[in-house]
C-alpha cells in the first residue's frame, strides 16, 4: 500500500468527485469518505456504476458538459476541492471519435474549472493521462519531458492542462500510467490488466495488439488515491507522475498474471492499434520526493490482490 501521509479533514472537510461511481472515482471517493469528509459524487453513469459509491455518499447523476448540471450540484462555496476523474478514457474510441473526446476531456474539463473558481473552490485536482500524453519515451518521462502525444485523448488530456493553468484556480494535475485493480472495466474500454483477467478466467486466449513487446508502466489503484491524498495535503501548482517507473512487456504481463491465475497462457495476435505507443515508460521520482507517497506497489505484489479482490485462488511468490 501507499504511504501517502493522509489528509486531516478538520476545516477542508468537502470535496466533490467527478466519475465518482468509476473505477479510480469510487476509490477516491471512499478514501476521502473514510477520512471523515463530507464528499459527494457526480456521475452520468455512462462508464461507472452507482454500486460502486459507497453508502454515506450522495451520487449526483449529471454531466460536466451541463453548465446546469454543474451549478446544480456545486452551489456556491459548497465544496472546498474538486478532484476531477470523469473522462472518456479510451485511447481507441478517441481516434474513431475525436469530438466525442475533446467535448468530454477538453471542453468538459473547462466547464468544470470555470464553475469550480465561481463557486470558491480551494484546490481542483485533475486526473491527465502519462501514458497518452508523453507519447514515445526512451527514456522514462519526468515531468520536464516536452509531451508529445499521438492520439486526441492525450492531445485533449494536455490541453486541458494548459487551460487549468490559465484559469488561476490552484490545481494539482496528476499524470498517472496505466492503472489497474478490483474494479476497473473488462470490456473493450477497459484496462489490459482486467481484459486480459476477464479472458483468463474465461479459458479464452489472450488478445495482444503488436507484437507483445509493448513497455507499459503499470501503477496499482491504491498508488492513485495515495497521490490524491498527497495533493490534497500539498499547497502550490504543481504536476506529478504517477507511476511504478518498472517497465514491462505486453507478453511480461501476460505471462505474469497465467502465473498469478494458475490459469493456461493462449495468445492471439491483433493488429496494432492507431494511437497505441510502442514504449511508455514514467518516472515518479517527483512525488516521491515530497515524502508524501510511496514506494509504489510492484506489479508482482498488486496482480495478486487484484485476483484475490476478486476471490481468485492465486499462487504465492513472484508472479514475474
Amino acid at each position: 500500500m501507499s504511504r501517502a501521509i493522509l489528509v486531516n479533514g478538520k476545516g477542508r472537510t468537502s470535496a466533490l468527485v467527478t466519475g465518482g461511481a468509476g473505477f479510480i472515482g469510487s476509490y477516491v471517493a471512499a478514501a476521502l469518505h473514510a477520512l471523515g469528509w463530507h464528499v459527494e459524487v457526480l456521475d452520468n453513469l455512462s462508464a461507472g456504476s452507482a454500486a460502486n459509491v459507497p453508502a454515506g455518499i450522495t451520487l449526483h447523476s449529471g454531466d460536466i458538459r451541463s453548465d446546469v448540471d454543474l451549478r446544480a450540484v456545486m452551489g456556491s462555496g459548497r465544496f472546498d476541492f474538486v478532484v476531477h476523474c470523469a473522462a472518456q478514457t479510451s485511447v481507441e474510441r478517441s481516434m474513431r471519435d475525436p469530438d466525442l473526446d475533446r467535448e468530454v476531456n477538453l471542453v468538459g474539463t473547462r466547464r468544470l474549472a470555470l464553475v469550480a473558481k465561481a463557486c470558491g473552490v480551494r484546490r481542483f485536482v485533475f486526473f491527465s493521462s502519462g501514458g497518452a500524453i508523453y507519447g514515445e519515451t526512451a527514456e522514462p518521462a519526468d515531468e520536464r519531458t516536452m509531451p508529445t502525444p499521438r492520439s486526441y485523448y492525450g492531445l485533449h488530456k494536455y490541453a486541458a492542462e494548459e487551460l487549468l493553468r490559465t484559469e488561476g484556480l490552484p490545481y494539482t494535475i496528476l499524470r498517472p500510467s496505466n492503472v489497474y485493480g478490483p474494479r476497473q472495466r473488462c470490456d473493450a474500454e477497459g484496462g489490459v490488466v482486467a481484459i486480459f483477467y476477464q479472458r483468463l478466467l474465461a479459458g479464452e486466449p489472450l488478445e495482444i495488439h503488436g507484437s507483445g513487446q509493448q513497455i507499459r508502466d503499470f501503477v496499482y489503484v491504491s498508488d492513485v488515491v495515495g497521490a490524491v491524498l498527497a495533493a490534497l495535503a500539498t499547497g502550490g501548482d504543481v504536476i506529478w507522475n504517477v507511476a511504478s517507473g518498472e517497465a514491462t512487456t505486453i507478453m511480461e504481463l501476460a505471462e505474469a498474471m497465467a502465473a498469478a491465475a494458475g490459469r493456461p497462457l493462449g495468445v492471439r495476435y491483433r493488429p496494432r492499434r492507431v494511437g497505441d505507443v510502442h514504449r511508455s515508460l514514467l518516472s515518479p521520482a517527483t512525488l516521491l520526493a515530497t515524502g508524501r507517497w510511496g514506494p509504489p506497489l510492484r506489479l508482482a505484489e498488486g496482480l495478486p490482490l487484484t485476483l484475490a479482490e476478486a476471490g481468485e485462488v492465486v499462487h504465492s511468490g513472484d508472479t514475474r
